[in-house]
């Protein structure tokens, strides 16, 4: 295997399921990961929820503590699980350290088809942790908000054509401060306690998150290239 080969494998993680499927490399020639100097300094935008016991919840800048912004779809058979799976036992280490915070965990879901009874199925499906907040954009322009912040923060994802259906999308976690400006996306190699509170606890530092973009034949990264696990990298291919 040449040199070419291993640089690709290693940016790029693709979870087949429901019978298998293969995807073109050129799909994912993107940035594997939101870059930092595109979201660097963005703030949250105010965005109506509704949760999934049926309360209506405001994304809002102006809430004075730090969010945890986590964006999945709950038919994802594998890749989202497995981001909250991570998420939760890192932060469960890291409560003790960040609890005076009042950090809250916003899991939000970027498919238009997902309702509060699909969250409700994945919540319990999943063992998730009551405490966090689990919502859906709601329909029209609530949704457009949300998708606005995506692209905020160089969220990229897309829908996959045929049968099996699902999206392409980055697995990770953004850090909002208690102003609402992004201080750091984790990567979900990065769900560790140590990267938790210092993305929560402050003074966070973006150019720290470990980003990649793949140019020409070459990834680059910001941070430290060396710490994802081929399970937190790349975009991941899901079927449902």
């Amino acid at each position: 295997m040449n040199g070419f080969m291993k640089r690709l494998m290693n940016s790029f993680v693709f979870f087949l399921a429901s019978g298998l499927a293969l995807a073109s490399v050129k799909s994912f020639a993107v940035s594997a990961y939101p870059e930092a100097e595109k979201f660097s300094g963005r703030q949250l935008r105010t965005i109506e929820l509704t949760s999934s016991d049926g309360s209506r919840f405001t994304l809002d800048r102006n809430s004075g503590k730090p969010v945890v912004l986590i964006p999945v779809f709950t038919s994802c058979p594998v890749t989202c699980p497995m981001i909250l799976k991570d998420f939760q036992a890192s932060w469960r280490e890291a409560l003790p350290a960040i609890s005076k915070s009042g950090a809250k965990v916003v899991v939000v879901s970027f498919d238009p088809a997902d309702t509060r009874a699909s969250f409700k199925n994945m919540i319990t499906r999943q063992k998730l942790p009551r405490d966090w907040i689990y919502a859906v954009a709601s329909p029209g322009k609530n949704f457009k908000a949300f998708e606005s912040l995506l692209a905020d923060l160089d969220f990229r994802y897309f829908k996959l054509t045929g049968q099996s259906g699902g999206f392409a999308h980055p697995a990770g976690a953004y850090i909002f401060d208690g102003k609402g400006t992004v201080r750091r996306f984790l990567a979900q190699a990065e769900f560790t306690r140590e990267d938790i509170v210092d993305a929560v606890n402050g003074p966070g530092n973006i150019s720290g998150s470990t980003t990649g973009s793949t140019t020409g034949n070459e990834s680059v990264g910001v941070g430290s290239p060396a710490r994802p696990s081929p399970a937190g990298v790349a975009k991941h291919l899901e079927h449902r």
